[in-house]
């Protein structure tokens, strides 16, 4: 069959076609109904397949993940539970509002126990932080040199928190006395800030 025949083909009677021609025009329509089918059902399976291998790969990494967890879970249940002893013992060395008074009392005696003599103590304003509110106050003392280094040993060695800050030295009144104005700084805990003092 040649070229001319194939143009001679009426589409009105295909039945009466030469066999060849009728295998093309099969072979034809096959391959467009099997690119339908690629397109409309195939393609969509692929798509969703190749996403849920990605999905797949993601789970795995994410079950990775969870599993190391879970094996870790004892050595963190102990570390939270030495966690929580570290933040309770810290809180513990925080002043509550009934201490602060005892604290003033303790820097007195620090310093006149260490031969300083004590100008003043004055209350700046607080600063509340998150969990605690900053208690400044300033603090002014005369002495020797020796006297004031162990004031401030003593103060570092109390047992609730007080940070010294913001030190100014000046002569003193005779030639060994030295004046110091400090800044010393303690805490207390909110008791809002999501628990109670222990």
């Amino acid at each position: 069959m040649n070229l001319q025949q194939f143009n001679d083909l009426d589409l009105n009677n295909i039945g009466d076609w030469p066999k060849a021609a009728k295998v093309v025009l099969i072979l034809f329509g096959c391959a467009l109904l099997a690119g339908a089918i690629y397109y409309y059902v195939i393609a969509d399976s692929t798509t969703a397949l190749t996403q849920e291998r990605n999905k797949e790969g993601e789970l795995k990494a994410q079950f990775e993940s969870k599993a190391m967890l879970a094996a870790n879970l004892p050595a963190y249940k102990t570390q939270l539970t030495e966690l929580e002893q570290l933040v309770d013992t810290q809180l513990k060395q925080l002043p509550n509002t009934h201490e602060v008074a005892g604290l003033l009392d303790d820097i007195s005696f620090i310093a006149t126990d260490n031969g300083l003599t004590l100008k003043r103590i004055h209350w700046e304003p607080e600063t509340p932080h998150e969990f605690s509110t900053e208690l400044p106050m300033r603090i002014e003392v005369a002495g020797s040199y020796h006297e004031i280094g162990k004031f401030t040993a003593a103060m570092a060695a109390l047992p609730r928190i007080v940070i010294l800050d913001s030190f100014t030295l000046s002569q003193g009144a005779g030639n060994d006395i030295i004046a110091m104005s400090m800044l010393a700084k303690t805490y207390k805990y909110n008791d809002n800030a999501g628990g109670q003092q222990k």
